[in-house]
């Protein structure tokens, strides 16, 4: 009579592993990712932006926050456009070129949206795919 004999290795880990990612990704990887497909955005918004005086293009930059401080781990949100206030270059008058003001529009920060978002989303989906595959190895 032939015998079979079955040993099975690895399923302690991988059950580590599965129960690390029942609490959903790592929120640095998603900021990371995020922030990845926002500067594909920024920098058409940098090519795109009337440049007047400089100001307003040197005024674009990406902020980055909680999508909702008090839901932990609920998500990031990303901001890219002109900065406003203190700390920079004063980008308040971007909307003006956008939508128009005393003169025909020049849109920019839609138009790199639209030309550049699907790029944009799949440099987001390849870094999370990319950091979940490191996450599961």
């Amino acid at each position: 009579m032939r015998s079979l004999k079955v040993s099975q290795r690895g399923y302690d880990d991988l059950d580590r592993k599965l129960a690390a990612l029942s609490d959903g990704l790592p929120l640095e990887l998603i900021a990371e990712a995020l922030d990845a497909g926002a500067a594909v955005i920024e920098a058409e918004e940098h090519r795109r932006v009337p440049k007047r005086s400089g100001n307003l293009d040197r005024s674009i930059t990406r902020t980055m926050w909680p999508a909702n401080a008090d839901l932990k781990g609920d998500g990031m949100t990303i901001f890219i456009g002109p900065r406003t206030g203190k700390g920079g270059p004063d980008g308040w008058y971007g909307v003006f070129p956008e939508f128009g003001w005393g003169g025909r529009a020049q849109p920019w920060a839609r138009p790199s949206v639209d030309t550049k978002g699907e790029e944009a989303l799949g440099v987001v989906v390849s870094r999370l795919r990319d950091g979940l595959l490191k996450l599961a190895a």
